[in-house]
């Protein structure tokens, strides 16, 4: 990766990630000068990651303005998660047959990080620990299609956790906390293909139900 590179991703992940903890409101404009500054970078990288944030869907283009985030509603989340729910699935399928103890292995890595920052209330460090799970699992089936989707819905559902997270941390709401990952390594590694995708379901059908009671009251994000 080139020195280019390398700074338009960070630039792009932490705009992402500001977005994500609600840094910015649906009427903040961010500038490249804005971005400048904030990151002491010159152009090049700062225009190239605005450039792939709206290319994926989460910043628009205001000309001579700059950019503003692009709503997300309870239609889109919901959408989303359905998509993933039919990829998941269909990828945990293919791959299961060559699903062996290093891969198995792998997933466990990811589980132990993900309980070593039980206490910390950072809804982006869980969700990308989330997120490397899930894609892990998917990549299995070694079909790059399957990720690619997979990576994008990721950052569609991504906007909508925030709430989702900060209900069960603030109501002390275990049901969000639910071991769907333990569950779902324990039913792999017992070669039961039915219980593994039952699980697989059921983790994502819940956070379904918990992003859109999240955002009720809030009608996009």
């Amino acid at each position: 990766m080139t020195d280019t590179n390398e700074k338009k991703t960070l630039v792009y992940q932490s705009v992402f990630a500001d977005i994500i903890r609600r840094q910015y409101s649906h009427q903040s404009i961010i500038t490249e000068k804005m971005l400048i500054d904030k990151y002491n970078l010159s152009k090049s990288p700062v225009r190239e990651a605005l450039i792939q944030l709206c290319s994926d869907g989460i910043l628009e283009s205001l000309p001579r303005i700059g950019y503003r985030i692009i709503p997300l509603s309870m239609k889109d989340l919901s959408d989303a998660l359905t998509l993933r729910l039919l990829i998941e699935t269909k990828a945990l399928e293919y791959s299961f047959p060559n699903i062996n103890e290093n891969k198995i292995n792998t997933l466990k890595v990811l589980q132990q990080e993900k309980e070593s920052i039980v206490d910390v209330k950072d809804v982006y460090v869980h969700w990308e620990l989330n997120v490397r799970f899930h894609i892990t699992l998917a990549s299995f089936s070694n079909n790059k299609y399957f990720t690619q989707t997979l990576m994008s819905l990721m950052k569609t559902c991504f906007r909508g956790v925030y709430g989702y997270y900060e209900n069960f941390w603030e109501e002390g709401d275990n049901k969000g906390n639910m071991p769907y990952h333990e569950m779902l390594i324990e039913a792999l590694e017992n070669r039961d293909l039915e219980e593994s995708i039952k699980i697989l379901k059921t983790d994502i059908s819940d956070l379904k139900s918990y992003i859109s009671l999240s955002l009720q009251s809030m009608g996009s994000i």
